[in-house]
């Protein structure tokens, strides 16, 4: 809502606002009869809201609160609670996109959810345990209570999901899904094969299945453990020309080339998979490139 002008012909809504922020503000017990707005109370509560809104808009991680959706899910006050700590650590992760120029587009709403949690492609989970143990718990079924059945969550999920960035503020890994799925298809087959990665069961409510991953395979996995880098690298584009592939259009090689002649990739294995050899040119790939 915004600001009421003394002026104009009040709302509906305008009333009710204006005689709860009587009630709220001063503790004033009085009936609806019995209210009376004024000019000094509108230019009052014109400032609370100006103040409320300048507060909100500099700490939105904890001014904003999620929305629970309990008219069709009851859910326990772990979940709650799980909730607000997840959802801070949402409004932190796409502010970090913001400020690189990406809008995630959250689906705020539950339908919305069920296609994916935002329009991009990636999953925002926090890890709460992560500093204390040294692991990323990666979870693919879940249930509200004990007695309830197992459903897909997480990496088996069925929606539009891509990526997947879990972590804390202080710590934090970006993945490819496939990536995390692999792991969980390798586990499947030699659940003891697969080293710094085990299955567990989350036993304090009984609620969630999962595996972990310790952090020297996070690190080796991952595309990367900051949102700049990240960003970087799931842009990067690859240029085909006969037998090798080019980090840059501009590389001197294929620069005076026709368009129709490139092929573009977005992942370097896949050029490799093409059968294409990297460009030698000093000035085609970066530094880390070079060596990757």
């Amino acid at each position: 809502m915004g600001e009421i002008n003394p002026r104009d012909k009040l709302s509906s809504e305008d009333y009710l606002y204006l005689y709860w922020f009587e009630k709220f503000t001063d503790g004033v017990e009085i009936e609806y009869e019995n209210f009376q707005p004024t000019e000094s109370m509108i230019n009052r509560f014109n400032a609370y809201i100006q103040e409320w809104n300048k507060r909100f808009a500099s700490d939105r991680i904890h001014y904003e609160k999620p929305v629970d959706w309990d008219v069709n899910r009851q859910k326990t006050g772990y979940f709650k609670d799980k909730l607000q700590v997840g959802h801070e650590f949402e409004i932190w992760v796409e502010e970090q996109f913001m400020a690189e120029g990406i809008e995630l587009k959250n689906y705020l709403d539950e339908k919305g959810q069920y296609t994916g949690e935002n329009e991009f492609g990636l999953e925002i989970k926090h890890d709460t345990k992560l500093a204390e143990t040294g692991n990323l718990y990666i979870e693919y079924e879940e249930r509200l209570k004990r007695e309830n059945k197992w459903v897909r969550s997480g990496i088996l999920k069925d929606d539009n999901t891509k990526y997947w960035i879990i972590g804390s503020f202080d710590e934090y890994y970006l993945f490819n899904k496939s990536d995390l799925c692999n792991i969980y298809a390798k586990l499947l087959k030699t659940p003891h094969g697969y080293p710094g990665c085990r299955f567990v069961r989350e036993k304090g409510n009984g609620t969630s299945k999962g595996f972990i991953i310790n952090r020297d395979i996070a690190s080796s996995i991952c595309i990367s453990n900051t949102i700049n880098d990240f960003i970087n690298k799931i842009s990067k584009k690859y240029f085909a020309n006969g037998y090798y592939y080019h980090g840059k259009r501009s590389c001197k090689y294929i620069v005076n080339k026709s368009d129709d002649s490139i092929t573009i990739f977005d992942d370097e294995n896949e050029a490799k998979q093409a059968g294409y050899k990297k460009c030698t040119a000093d000035d085609c790939f970066s530094e880390n490139e070079k060596n990757g």
